[in-house]
């Protein structure tokens, strides 16, 4: 076998075998034989010295100094986090503040006294976003919505746009706009258009409701009613149209709709002849709409 193969071998071997070491001897298994079996796979108890800057490994980097406590078996000498006070989230971040939880003291979960054990089980292996719909239960519920992003099927979760460990407005995973975060998948809204509409450009919650509506497409409300917060209605919609047959295109055609044709057509779905709302570069040919119609 080749020396590099043979080094290789020998480094997953020594992986494979750091569980055991990295426990500090069986000391602890003796008495928690349950939990040292549930965290035989934990990353804790795999995590080489080196890797954490040269912190303590295994129960005692977590639980502190167990001699005492194994020669009494008093639990008042090891750190047990019953009590999760700000000193047992502290054992976290003093590896975990270089994982992205710089934040975390200024994120709005700190504040409102979530602590790490809140979401997280160390001794056993449980999805932390389990925990989401402790508190969130209004936001499961929009989940349930006719028209919803797809977390209940399983394509994405909470945080594929949250992050829980932020200080970003609503814990979103991007810094700036709400918007930068929805054009991560949504790119082909994002423009820039040479004719623009100006609430997509300020927010997209606007008109888009994230975890769930009633409305198709996530919107805050149905067509036209969304529209008409913003928009009058066409003058035609008050016109009657003719009771009879019409001329067009030099031949007569009947009007089958009958008198309030003209009405339907223009106040049922602006998006019938406006499909373009998020932006476009063609101009439309409307003269009242001075090429700003976002009809192409």
């Amino acid at each position: 076998m080749k020396l590099s193969r043979w080094l290789a071998c020998a480094a997953v071997l020594g992986v494979l075998a750091w569980p055991v070491l990295a426990d500090q001897g069986p000391t602890c298994a003796d008495c928690h034989d349950d939990v040292a079996a549930a965290m035989a796979n934990n990353i804790h108890m795999r995590i080489k010295p080196f890797e954490v800057g040269g912190h303590q490994v295994g129960c005692q980097a977590c639980h502190g100094n167990g001699a005492k406590h194994m020669e009494t078996g008093d639990p008042s000498f090891i750190r047990t986090f019953a009590k999760k006070t700000q000193a047992d989230e502290q054992v976290c971040l003093s590896c975990h503040q270089l994982k992205g939880l710089d934040e975390w003291h200024a994120s709005i979960h700190a504040s409102e006294g979530v602590t790490c054990f809140d979401c997280h089980t160390i001794h056993k292996h449980t999805n932390p976003l389990n925990s989401c719909k402790k508190c969130h239960a209004d936001v499961v519920a929009e989940f349930q919505l006719p028209s919803h992003h797809p977390v209940r099927e399983g394509k994405m979760s909470c945080v594929s746009c949250h992050d829980p460990h932020a200080a970003t407005d609503h814990m979103l995973k991007t810094h700036g706009r709400i918007n930068d975060l929805c054009y991560t998948c949504h790119q082909d809204k994002e423009g820039p258009f040479i004719f623009e509409h100006e609430p997509v450009e300020e927010n997209c919650l606007i008109c888009h409701k994230p975890h769930g509506s009633v409305a198709n497409n996530l919107l805050v409300a149905n067509e036209p009613m969304l529209c008409l917060q913003c928009h009058e209605f066409h003058f035609h919609a008050g016109l009657r149209s003719p009771d009879g047959p019409l001329e067009v295109g030099g031949t007569l055609r009947q009007n089958v709709s009958g008198v309030h044709s003209i009405n339907r057509a223009f106040s049922t779905k602006c998006t019938q002849c406006h499909p373009k709302v998020h932006g476009s570069d063609l101009p439309s040919q409307t003269v009242p709409g001075m090429g700003r119609a976002l009809t192409r």
